[in-house]
């Protein structure tokens, strides 16, 4: 079916009609239904705000997201396209022109449009020049937000890194207005001469399952403008704050359900094989790009296994607090296993799909098979992302 709800997450509060028909529209149109209020949340569905205890859980999550009804989703897929949100807004019994405070912030008012550029994020990337092919990764973070909602524009402060310019600090203010970015390098905050400024950029918000920044650097000046080897564009992603992997406590576990099992792993990135070093390459001033790839804690809890083949599941990804949810066969004749990790139930932290191929084998006694291992990808990609490894914990 047409990804009516691509880049929509939903969040459902009391009652509907038949949640678990409604949570496969969801999941059908390519939307997600999560348990739980997130950054990436973007919709309420709430068909009564009058219920008192959906008025106490809206007033709990104290969010400004719309909240609609139910028939937001059972409409858009009668008519095979994303209608107005604005036209399923929960309203009040009493009506717009309610005398309470609490009535008068349930109605619909203007707010800014949702998206991932929140203070304490980090975007990273690199600013390429088209014809010359030299490019320059750079980080930006962003340090102070201010949302008008009369405007409906946000005003962003924060810094720039860059890395490879004797690792050059900037600092830097932007305009946010729906999904366009406007920003001005303007003052440089470490002293180099590697930097010069001010620059401007514009840019697009792309928000969803693997929010970006894409954009290019302008000029004032039309000579700068017209000249092939100055246009250069960037595509920033964004990246989750790390803490060292021991310092991180592991999240809520799953509520419990019927007898299952309980594997946990570790994905790392996989180590390619290397020419020999030339030594000649290692002298002073010669550089070189890589990767730091951090190992993730993951478990994966066993919920259903209908037949011999098919298998569902959960997956907790201990150090970035999210959980997602889990299918695979199981080919009996070779022990060979996929495991494709698909929806989001909570938290933000990891980039669907993923998918894991690997084989049941065992740690020490052969007729025990208490391990899998194999390689796994993120994406549609062809090649391997990296290595996995699950042992059985019963």
């Amino acid at each position: 079916m047409e990804e009516l709800f691509e880049n929509d997450y939903f969040i459902i509060i009391g009652t509907v009609n038949d949640k678990d028909s409604l949570t496969d529209s969801i999941d059908e149109c390519g939307g997600i239904f999560s348990k739980t209020l997130n950054k990436k949340t973007t919709l309420i569905i709430c068909n009564d705000i009058d219920d008192e205890n959906n008025k106490k859980e809206l007033e709990r999550i104290k969010s400004d997201l719309k909240t609609i009804s139910e028939q937001f989703i059972t409409e858009s897929i009668k008519e095979k396209k994303r209608l107005n949100v604005d036209d399923f807004i929960t309203k009040s019994k009493s009506g717009s022109s309610g005398d309470s405070d609490e009535q008068q912030q349930q109605q619909p008012s203007k707010r800014l449009k949702v998206d991932s550029l929140q203070v304490g994020s980090t975007w990273m990337g690199a600013l390429f020049y088209i014809n010359t092919s030299e490019s320059y990764p750079f980080s930006l973070n962003i340090e102070s937000r201010v949302d008008d909602i009369n405007t409906n524009e946000s005003k962003l402060e924060g810094t720039i890194d860059w890395p490879t310019l004797e690792d050059a600090k900037t600092a830097f203010r932007a305009t946010l207005k729906d999904d366009d970015l406007k920003i001005e390098e303007h003052t440089q905050i470490t002293t180099t001469d590697q930097v010069s400024l001010p620059n401007n950029y514009e840019a697009k918000v792309i928000n969803g399952n693997r929010p970006s920044i894409k954009g290019t650097i302008v000029y004032s000046d039309p000579a700068d403008s017209a000249n092939p080897d100055l246009k250069a564009s960037f595509n920033l992603t964004f990246k989750p704050s790390t803490t060292s992997t021991s310092s991180i406590s592991s999240s809520t576990s799953t509520s419990a359900s019927s007898a299952s099992n309980t594997s946990n792993g570790t994905g790392s990135s996989a180590t390619s094989t290397t020419p020999k070093l030339d030594l000649d390459y290692l002298i002073a001033g010669n550089q070189f790009k890589g990767e730091f790839e951090i190992p993730y804690k993951f478990n994966i809890k066993i919920t259903s296994r209908k037949n011999q083949q098919d298998i569902e599941g959960i997956v907790d990804w201990v150090d970035l607090k999210t959980k997602t949810k889990l299918k695979g066969t199981l080919n009996e004749n070779d022990l060979s296993i996929t495991l494709t990790e698909t929806d989001i139930i909570s938290g933000d932290g990891v980039e669907l799909p993923i998918v894991y191929t690997g084989t049941l084998t065992s740690s020490s006694d052969p007729k025990v098979l208490d391990l899998i291992t194999g390689q796994y990808k993120v994406d549609s990609g062809t090649s391997s992302t990296g290595k996995f490894k699950l042992e059985l914990n019963c």
